[in-house]
């Protein structure tokens, strides 16, 4: 156990120590704000403060964490040697910046409650971040501070810190947006695809669409059990997302009433975990997100814990308040949809908290790393290089290496045959 002496024992105070410490590090961490109580205390110890009280661990606090409400304010990063930097001080401290104040910043996503420009969805651009425009986008810094936080703890409390030696957790993520490529369509929509293929003169796939809609093929999304039986093979365990709305205006959404697609979600719920994949109308409207968490938990008889948002957050403000009211427990969807990076600066699963009431709330969020729609501004082999990159990047055995894909990562079709066996190669690799 670690005692932190802190002068205001703030929210944000709280929520950073408690996750730094003990989520990342596996560390339980008790707070006073009495000098005696810190005084007269013999264990591992630190302060939080303005100034220390004597020769004990000190690390300078900036004003950020016991601040209330949400002010548009001004971040510098600084460059240096080992990393990048936010909220220096040029005090005596343990580390040259505020590790908690630049952690709390990161992680809570305050900079998407500021004013921002947004892309024609109307979500957060990547180009606005704070680690884009800092080029560490592609680097779990928080993850990276934490790490020498440790050695920092370690070398003052002799190993206080245990090591644990395991294998850092992978979580691939189903995400079923269209689940067939031809089939079920609409005759408007399945003659603007074949048009589409003409146009950009994929006759291999054109002629296998026909062979598919004769029934002579079957449709290439169709290789759900091969995929269930490859990660069951390797013992990896598959989350799988399925939209299921009913809003009419859902671009490209199967009927929920579609036989078929029942059949399947209800086909592939019944051997790995199968949640929702909440579509664009179900994040901008309460009503909408709760009918498709009713409609999904009906059908396969299991209730909706987990979520992935379609297309992306739109609005982290407004939809995981609403996620909360929900009961929603997890959700999948840090991260962005069309790049590789870490969009909060770390890849351990860490809880939302509620910069609009000052709360840490019950939802867990798992950062998402890499989407199959990042992967793909790769070749095939450029891209599973990119992935194994990724995985070994976070120094923390407590982080999670989540990544998206589609049912295309697997299609036979002409055009995909060498994505289907990359990916095949990559997750084999992973076999306990």
């Amino acid at each position: 156990m670690l005692l932190v002496f802190t002068p205001k024992l703030a929210p944000r105070i709280r929520y950073i120590f408690n996750h730094i410490f003990y989520r990342m590090l596996n560390l339980k961490v008790e707070f006073t704000n009495s000098i005696e109580d810190f005084v007269a205390y013999n264990g591992p110890k630190l302060s939080y403060s303005n100034k220390p009280l004597g020769k004990e661990l000190f690390f300078f606090s900036c004003p950020f964490l016991i601040d209330q409400g949400i002010h548009n304010i001004s971040v510098d990063v600084l460059i240096k040697k080992k990393y990048p930097i936010i909220f220096p001080v040029n005090h005596k401290s343990a580390m040259e910046f505020d590790i908690f104040a630049a952690s709390f910043y990161l992680i809570s996503r305050y900079e998407e409650y500021l004013p921002h420009l947004k892309d024609s969805k109307g979500r957060f651009q990547l180009l606005e971040s704070i680690a884009f425009k800092n080029n560490f986008l592609d680097k779990p810094l928080i993850d990276i501070w934490v790490n020498d936080l440790k050695l920092i703890i370690n070398s003052r409390f002799k190993n206080l810190i245990k090591e644990l030696y395991m294998s850092k957790k992978i979580i691939p993520i189903l995400e079923v947006s269209d689940p067939y490529l031809f089939l079920q369509k609409s005759f408007v929509s399945t003659l603007l695809q074949s048009f589409n293929l003409i146009w950009n003169l994929k006759f291999k796939t054109l002629l296998y669409q026909f062979y598919v809609l004769i029934r002579i093929f079957k449709d290439p999304y169709m290789e759900y059990d091969f995929l269930i039986k490859t990660f069951n093979k390797h013992k990896i365990n598959l989350i799988s997302f399925f939209r299921f709305t009913q809003h009419a205006s859902d671009l490209g959404a199967i009927s929920i009433f579609n036989y078929s697609y029942r059949l399947l979600i209800k086909n592939i719920s019944d051997q790995i975990q199968l949640s929702l994949l909440v579509s664009f109308f179900g994040q901008k409207n309460q009503k909408v997100l709760k009918s498709e968490m009713i409609n999904l938990t009906r059908l396969t008889n299991r209730s909706t814990k987990k979520v992935r948002l379609n297309y992306g957050i739109l609005s982290l403000s407004e939809v995981y308040p609403n996620l909360v009211q929900n009961e929603v427990k997890e959700d999948y969807s840090m991260g962005y949809a069309d790049h590789i990076g870490y969009r909060a600066s770390t890849c351990v699963p860490f809880y939302f908290y509620d910069l609009m009431n000052e709360v840490q709330t019950p939802l867990k969020i798992y950062p998402v790393i890499i989407t199959e729609n990042g992967l793909r501004k790769f070749s095939s082999k450029k891209a599973f290089f990119e992935m194994k990159k990724h995985y070994q990047m976070s120094p923390l055995i407590s982080s999670v290496f989540s990544f998206a894909f589609s049912p295309r990562i697997l299609s036979k079709s002409p055009d995909n045959l060498l994505w289907r066996s990359s990916f095949l190669e990559y997750i084999s690799e992973y076999e306990t």
